[in-house]
C-alpha cells in the first residue's frame, strides 16, 4: 500500500471514531460520502495510521484538503468537531 493511502480498516475506525461526521464541519455522513485527510500529509512525513487520519465531508475536503496544496489543515490545523478519544467536543 501506498504510504499516501489509508487501508481500509482504518478509514472505518476513523468513521466510527468521529460519530460519522466530518471533522472539521460536523455534518453528518453516509460512510461513502466520507473523504480520508491527512492531518499531517505524506509528502511532508505523515503516515497512514488511524491517529493521522480524519474524515472529512466532500466540500471541507475540496476546500480544505486539495485545492491550495495543504492551503489551512496542515499539521496544526484545529478540527472542532475531533476529538482523537473519539469523544464529542
Amino acid at each position: 500500500m501506498s504510504p499516501k493511502e489509508f487501508a481500509q480498516d482504518v478509514k472505518d475506525r476513523a468513521y466510527i471514531r468521529q460519530k460519522q461526521a466530518c471533522a472539521h464541519c460536523g455534518e453528518k455522513l453516509e460512510v461513502a460520502a466520507g473523504f480520508a485527510h491527512f492531518k499531517k500529509p505524506a509528502e511532508l512525513g505523515g503516515d497512514n495510521s488511524l491517529q493521522n487520519c480524519v474524515i472529512l465531508c466532500q466540500r471541507c475536503h475540496l476546500e480544505y484538503g486539495h485545492i491550495g496544496k495543504w492551503s489551512k489543515f496542515v499539521i496544526t490545523q484545529d478540527y472542532p468537531h475531533f476529538a482523537s478519544d473519539g469523544m464529542p467536543h
